[in-house]
């Protein structure tokens, strides 16, 4: 390893590190409690440690096959650890450590070194980045594999002879991404459509391949006879086609990274005129992500845009690289150095010194931040106190089976039925059957009874002379929640978490109960 390889190697190793520490303070001490997402997340790993393998095949649970990485991630660390929200959250921490790493290996292999450097730092310290290493969700593992797949795919592209392993490697990168999230395929058309637009030669010998024909009857194959290929239409049938949501993620990119954006629009345009081959993949792929988000995808949410975030920061750093030379064509990596800490300490976007929490609705107000267990540490209290099942009635019934354990019983879902309209692009309607007791009952999940009108709720009452009911959704059935104030007795009501820096993140939430004294 010769002197300057030696020193980029030491450079890597203190990214890593800074980034790791910057992404675990408060983690544990803090603890902060779930939000919706990340219950969802621990609820799939709970049934990947009872089931296994066999979640793929027992038609008898609910398993989500759009996250099957973070799922299990998260069930090999709680088996390791053990069961709590810190635990959850560790995976990611560690992944979104080693993102700025991969993107500093990425940007200098096809930009140059000053920009991977500048790269690097930016994304260690970068408040969005730090924010989305924290939560059990896959946001930054589509990060990590994106940049692999990009680099990995650029190495074999640039040499005519490339071992075994590389190929291999790249596969392997490539289903863990699928299986990471289902979007992971605009990255693999991005992909082959960059490689059949530089290699137009090839395409005939491409087709002729034995090889092409052996991949699609396989993967076809296995596609058919699992559950994965249902489900995933079952998942986009109703979230997908004609629908507008550019108005909002460009609220998002403008108003809240508009600097970051201009910056890698230009660094776009730079690389377009100076790396076209490198540069066309990444604006390939920002393309097909902002046109199937913004026309294709109903739901919006600024998260869906976080895996295009390292390829903006990769851009914006080429761009102020490649603009400096104009200016002072030496000592570029002192230079490289001088912007990073610029831009940290100047505060925008940025972190200066590690703090405790990181807010997810920083930037947008999206999510629903609030202590659920005080909550839930009511209604273990009064649980404990009685001998006869208690009925928990909840827009999230994962929340109450994190709360009070995963067999408990009975739990259910307060949901819209067959109402007209639309939330966040979902209609306002939930599929369901009704069982032998004439009760209504969610068809992915037989055991799960449904709550979507006034007469569904006093059927219930009628069951278990004591209940609570939890109603943090002001668009659900007006019957319902009037008959709640008007009738139970409200237990407590919530509507932020104390450490959200985010004035404008207010959730009203408020529990309520029935038969107890």
């Amino acid at each position: 390893m010769n002197k300057k390889k030696l020193w980029i190697f030491i450079f890597l190793i203190g990214v890593f590190i800074i980034s790791l520490l910057y992404r675990l303070r408060g983690l544990v001490s803090i603890n902060p409690p779930f939000w919706v997402d990340e219950i969802f997340t621990a609820s799939q790993a709970n049934v990947v440690l009872q089931y296994g393998l066999n979640v793929f095949n027992n038609t008898k649970v609910y398993f989500e096959y759009h996250n099957i990485t973070t799922h299990f991630l998260v069930a090999l660390f709680f088996k390791i650890f053990g069961k709590s929200e810190w635990v959850a959250r560790l995976p990611f921490v560690i992944i979104g450590s080693f993102v700025p790493v991969m993107a500093f290996i990425f940007s200098r292999f096809i930009f140059n070194l000053p920009t991977s450097i500048v790269s690097s730092i930016l994304i260690s310290f970068a408040y969005i980045e730090i924010t989305w290493s924290r939560q059990a969700r896959g946001y930054v593992l589509q990060q990590l594999l994106l940049l692999a797949a990009f680099y990995l795919y650029f190495k074999i592209t640039s040499y005519k002879k490339n071992p075994v392993w590389r190929y291999l490697l790249l596969a392997f990168v490539l289903i863990l991404g699928v299986l990471t999230h289902t979007m992971f395929y605009l990255i693999i058309a991005s992909l082959l459509i960059h490689y059949l637009i530089f290699n137009f030669s090839k395409i005939k010998i491409f087709i002729k391949s034995i090889y092409l024909y052996i991949f699609l009857i396989a993967g076809g194959t296995l596609i058919y006879l699992s559950r994965i290929g249902d489900t995933i239409v079952y998942f986009y049938n109703s979230k997908t086609f004609f629908t507008n949501n550019l108005w909002y993620y460009h609220s998002f990119l403008w108003r809240e990274y508009g600097l970051i954006l201009f910056l890698a629009i230009t660094g776009l345009l730079i690389g377009l005129k100076n790396k076209f081959k490198e540069t066309s993949l990444i604006f390939i792929y920002l393309i097909m992500n902002l046109l199937f988000l913004s026309f294709i995808f109903k739901p919006y949410v600024s998260r869906y845009l976080l895996p295009i975030f390292p390829l903006l920061f990769i851009l914006a750093c080429y761009a102020l690289t490649s603009i400096q030379k104009l200016f002072y064509d030496r000592h570029h990596i002192f230079i490289a150095f001088l912007i990073s800490l610029f831009f940290i300490g100047s505060g925008y976007k940025f972190v200066n010194k590690p703090e405790q929490y990181y807010s997810v609705n920083h930037d947008f107000r999206e999510i629903a931040n609030i202590d659920y267990g005080q909550v839930y540490n009511i209604v273990k209290e009064k649980i404990a106190k009685n001998k006869l099942p208690v009925a928990i009635i909840e827009t999230l019934p994962d929340r109450a089976r994190w709360y009070l354990g995963y067999d408990y019983q009975p739990v259910y879902l307060f949901r819209w039925t067959d109402e007209i309209g639309s939330v966040n692009g979902l209609q306002k309607n939930t599929a369901y059957k009704y069982n032998l007791e004439g009760e209504k009952v969610l068809v992915q999940a037989n055991s799960l009874k449904l709550i979507g009108n006034l007469s569904d709720l006093k059927k219930a009452i009628k069951k278990y002379d004591k209940g609570f009911i939890f109603i943090d959704d002001a668009s659900l059935s007006k019957d319902i929640i009037d008959y709640a104030k008007n009738n139970f007795k409200k237990e407590i009501y919530l509507d932020h978490f104390t450490l959200d820096d985010n004035p404008y993140s207010i959730w009203p939430a408020t529990l309520y109960s029935w038969g107890f004294k």
